[in-house]
C-alpha cells in the first residue's frame, strides 16, 4: 500500500535530470547576474572617482582660502605697521578729504581709500572714533603714523613725493605757496555751507547726528566724554547759525579770498603762476563747494579771471576723478539724494 502512494507522489517530483536542467539554468542565471554587476560596478568606477577628486579639490581650495584669509585678517595691521598700505580715511563731500586726494592724485601716490560719510555719522562709530575723536575727516595712515591734520597731511604726501622722485624741491619751500594754503584753511566753510542748505535738510540731519551721538555714549561709556564734547559742538554750531553776524564774517572771508585769487590770475595761469602748485590744490575744493551750494553765478562767474581758472582746472584728470565724477551734473544730486534717504529712513525705524 505504502509503495503505491510513494509511486502516485513520484509522478509529481520531477526527475533528476529536470533538477540537473533547472540548477544549470539557476547557476547561469546567477552568474550572467554576477557579471552585469561586476561590469556597471567597473564602468562606474571613474565616475566614482571623478566626483571623489573633485570633492577632494574643492575641500582641499576651501581650507586653502580659510588659512589665507585668517593669515590676512590677522596681520592686516602688520602690514599697514610696516608701510606697505596707506590708508585715507575720507568722503567725497568732505572739503579737506578732497584737497588730500587731489595731492595723492597729483602726485600719483598710491592709497587704501575708506569712505566715512559724515552726513550719516560713520565719523562717530566707535571703532572711528577711537582712532580720531576729533572725529573730522580726513586721517591720513601709512604704517603706525597717523595725522589728522590736513595740511600736515598735505605737507607728509609733500615729502613722500620729494623721495619718490629722487628729492626735487618741494612747492612747500616757497612762502608764497604756504601763506596761500594758511589762508585758505584759516575760513570755515562748514558755517556757510549750513547756511545755504535747505532749512529742512540741515534740520532733519542736525536732528540726526545728535541723536546717533547721544545712542554712542550709551553704547561706549568709556568714550563718554568726547562724545558729549561733539555734542556740545554740535549744538554750539547751532548757535553760531543764529547770529547773522558769524554768517556776515564767514562770507566776507570767502569774498576776501575769491577777489585777491582774481586779482593774482589777471597775470598768471595758475593762483601763483604758470606751474600748478599746492596752492591750487586746497583752492579748487573752496570753488567745487560754491557750485555744489548753486552759487557759481554768484562768486565765480562774477569775477572773469577766475572763472576761466575755474574752467581749465576743471580739465585735470586728478579733478574729474577726485571731485567730477562724483559732482558733476546728475551724480551731485544721486550723491545728495542717497545721503538723505539713509537720513529719512534711519530716523523714521529709529535706529541711530
Amino acid at each position: 500500500m505504502l509503495s503505491y502512494y510513494q509511486e502516485r507522489h513520484n509522478l509529481f517530483l520531477p526527475s533528476s535530470s529536470v533538477i540537473a536542467r533547472n540548477q544549470d539554468k539557476t547557476r547561469s542565471y546567477y552568474q550572467h547576474d554576477t557579471n552585469l554587476f561586476h561590469a556597471l560596478r567597473l564602468d562606474a568606477r571613474p565616475v566614482f572617482y571623478f566626483f571623489v577628486y573633485n570633492a577632494a579639490l574643492l575641500l582641499l581650495y576651501a581650507l586653502v582660502m580659510i588659512d589665507i584669509y585668517t593669515v590676512l585678517s590677522r596681520n592686516w595691521q602688520f602690514l599697514a605697521d610696516v608701510g606697505v598700505i596707506m590708508q585715507l580715511y575720507h568722503h567725497p563731500l568732505s572739503l579737506d578729504s578732497q584737497k588730500v586726494r587731489l595731492v595723492l592724485e597729483e602726485k600719483n601716490i598710491d592709497y587704501t581709500s575708506f569712505h566715512v560719510n559724515p552726513i550719516t555719522g560713520k565719523n562717530f562709530d566707535s571703532s572711528f572714533f577711537r582712532k580720531n575723536p576729533n572725529a573730522k575727516l580726513p586721517i591720513f595712515q601709512n604704517g603706525s603714523h597717523i595725522l589728522f591734520d590736513t595740511i600736515e597731511i598735505i605737507q607728509y604726501i609733500e615729502r613722500i613725493a620729494m623721495v619718490s622722485c629722487g628729492g626735487e624741491e618741494s612747492s612747500l619751500s616757497s612762502g608764497e605757496v604756504v601763506e596761500w594754503i594758511y589762508k585758505i584753511q584759516r575760513w570755515n566753510p562748514k558755517l556757510f555751507t549750513l547756511s545755504h542748505v535747505p532749512p529742512k535738510y540741515h534740520l532733519t540731519v542736525s536732528k540726526f547726528l545728535r541723536r546717533m551721538i547721544i545712542a554712542r555714549m550709551a553704547e561706549c561709556p568709556d568714550l563718554a566724554s568726547a562724545y558729549h564734547r561733539k555734542l556740545k559742538e554740535a549744538y554750539d554750531t547751532e548757535d553760531k547759525l543764529k547770529d547773522p553776524e558769524t554768517l556776515r564774517r564767514s562770507k566776507e572771508h570767502l569774498e576776501r579770498i575769491l577777489d585777491e585769487a582774481d586779482e593774482k590770475l589777471s597775470d598768471t595761469t595758475y593762483l601763483l603762476g604758470e606751474e600748478f602748485t599746492l596752492a591750487d590744490v586746497v583752492f579748487i575744493p573752496v570753488l567745487s563747494r560754491l557750485v555744489l551750494l548753486n552759487l557759481e553765478d554768484k562768486y565765480i562767474a562774477t569775477r572773469p579771471n577766475l572763472a576761466e581758472y575755474w574752467n581749465l582746472v576743471k580739465k585735470r584728470p586728478s579733478y574729474r576723478k577726485v571731485i567730477g565724477k562724483n559732482f558733476d551734473g546728475w551724480r551731485r544730486h544721486y550723491t545728495l539724494f542717497k545721503t538723505w534717504c539713509f537720513v529719512r529712513i534711519r530716523s523714521l525705524l529709529k535706529h541711530y
